[in-house]
């Protein structure tokens, strides 16, 4: 299940983004600083097809799937 959650950010709380991994200068997204998000273009890991996301990137239009996995390494 993917779940989404309403973020209120305060002074304290400090964030990075991901970049997009087609064209390296596109935000995908933010994520909390120090949180790790793989980024990968091919994907060969099983996802359920209920929890997926697309995003689309702002500078050169490519769309990816944003899934949660089991901390499983992607290669």
């Amino acid at each position: 299940m993917l779940v989404i959650e309403q973020f209120h950010e305060n002074p304290d709380t400090q964030s990075d983004y991901v970049r997009c991994p087609a064209c390296k200068k596109g935000r995908l997204c933010d994520k909390p600083a120090g949180d790790k998000a793989a980024v990968a273009i091919k994907v060969t890991v099983p996802v359920k097809k209920n929890s997926r996301i697309i995003l689309k990137c702002p500078k050169c239009s490519q769309k990816f799937l944003i899934y949660l996995s089991k901390d499983e390494k992607i290669n």
